[in-house]
């Protein structure tokens, strides 16, 4: 009779060991939006975001970001995130890269470093997010890179078999 309840302890923990060891306390999801917009030909300026967030145990998003626009370079004074429906107001501000790199902004923002991403995932996977960049070309003051979502995931647990 002994045998066979130190199997049933062995294999309560064997299928339960994610609760028992504490890896199954937080669950994750990600969103990739992006977008590519063409004014001249074999050129083309492109925006890309990443989100994952984490929640439970462990918490925290993080978003990251490129903005390429070679006709650009050069002339980009301030890059943002912004919310379609409200485009007065800057989500985060981007910051520029140097002169001699190639993109005109590269970077992450983490809230476990202090920034404000809450809200910023609905933002994305409803379609609202935008990149906005001002400039000093007078042809092109403004331009704005509305984000379509893709790969928009759902929370899961990760460590949870």
């Amino acid at each position: 009779m002994r045998p066979r309840y130190a199997f049933y302890a062995l294999l309560t923990l064997a299928c339960g060991s994610c609760r028992v060891f504490g890896s199954c306390t937080y669950e994750v999801r990600d969103l990739d939006a992006s977008t590519t917009i063409s004014e001249n030909v074999g050129v083309a300026d492109s925006a890309q975001v990443r989100l994952e967030e984490n929640r439970g145990s462990i918490n925290g998003t993080t978003m990251s970001w490129l903005v390429t626009a070679p006709t650009l370079k050069g002339h980009v004074l301030s890059a943002s995130f912004r919310d379609a429906a409200d485009l007065s107001t800057v989500r985060l501000d981007l910051t520029l890269a140097a002169s001699n790199r190639p993109e005109i902004t590269q970077g992450s923002a983490d809230t476990r470093s202090g920034a404000n991403l809450g809200g910023v995932h609905d933002i994305l996977a409803s379609g609202r997010g935008v990149i906005q960049l001002q400039t000093d070309d007078p042809s092109r003051p403004t331009v704005t890179f509305a984000l379509a979502a893709h790969n928009v995931g759902d929370w899961f647990r990760p460590n949870c078999y």
